[in-house]
């Protein structure tokens, strides 16, 4: 069964029920059950680190679903390939040209997506 890695670094939050709250609406929009591990992220001020492991359905279109998965969250994401495994890695990076489809989202300031074999 293949699974996802997700991890994402917040801004801008001065308490940790509102990193909770941010890592409960990203678990909502990827019908994830499995919950998350929160942390407080010292190399910024006001930042938690969220991580979240779910699963991919299809195991054919990993790849698709990687895709479709995170622009749930936002854009845009650089992806990295690796053709051999057909898998890929998903970072995203908060810039002028960052689009959040939830404004509750605009906390985020970095994420990882990976799939993991198991």
């Amino acid at each position: 069964m293949k699974k996802f890695r997700l991890i994402l670094v917040t801004e801008n939050q001065n308490s940790l029920e509102k990193g909770k709250k941010f890592a409960e609406s990203v678990c909502e929009i990827l019908n994830c059950e499995n919950g998350f591990n929160i942390s407080k992220y010292e190399k910024l001020k006001n930042s938690y680190r969220i991580e979240i492991i779910g699963k991919i359905t299809d195991h054919i279109n990993s790849i698709s679903e990687s895709i479709e998965l995170t622009d749930r969250i936002c854009s845009p994401w650089i992806a990295n390939y690796d053709r051999s495994e057909n898998d890929v890695e998903l970072i995203f990076n908060k810039s002028e040209f960052s689009n959040y489809r939830n404004n509750n989202f605009n906390v985020l300031n970095w994420a990882q997506f990976g799939i993991e074999n198991n």
